[in-house]
């Protein structure tokens, strides 16, 4: 990984600054969250200004690292609460009654999307999280998307998942 999303590197800052800038820039958020795919992201002035800042630290990235930025930015207009505490696939564990807020059905069928469907079910996911989350956990898992991604999210899910009561 050649891209640092944690809080206190360069492109965590840019990331954060992004997300707090929707809070006062209401227009641009609406405009995010109505983006059905990242690339209609692309189509938006926010997500311009934002490629600009982290442009300069893209110098070494791979051709596409737009397009995931692209998501990232979309996906950050769906947060309004921040939890830095936990990674996206440990609040989908945390329990909601005798069940975690995401079902295990529904979180292994998001292992087993592909960065193009992705997309919509983090949407969908966020808004079972209260449109709350960890905005640098998502904007890794969403840039590295990939075997090595969806293997830490099942670490830190299924360990944390209450367990069934049988009878």
């Amino acid at each position: 990984m050649s891209v640092n999303f944690d809080s206190d590197s360069p492109v965590g800052q840019i990331i954060n600054e992004f997300w707090q800038g929707l809070e006062d820039d209401k227009g641009s958020r609406a405009e995010l969250r109505r983006c059905k795919r990242p690339d209609e992201v692309v189509m938006v002035p926010a997500f311009h200004r934002l490629c600009h800042r982290v442009r300069p630290l893209m110098k070494h990235e791979r051709d596409g690292w737009e397009m995931r930025l692209a998501a990232i930015a979309g996906l950050l207009a769906h947060v309004r609460q921040l939890d830095t505490r936990r990674t996206l696939a440990e609040q989908m564990a945390a329990s909601k009654g005798d069940s975690p807020v995401v079902s295990e059905l529904r979180f292994r069928r998001l292992l087993q999307r592909d960065r193009r469907d992705l997309y919509g079910a983090l949407i969908r996911v966020l808004g079972l999280l209260d449109k709350t989350a960890n905005p640098f956990d998502l904007a890794r898992s969403v840039y590295y998307w990939g075997d090595g991604e969806r293997k830490r999210w099942a670490f830190a899910y299924f360990p944390r998942v209450p367990e069934k009561k049988t009878a």
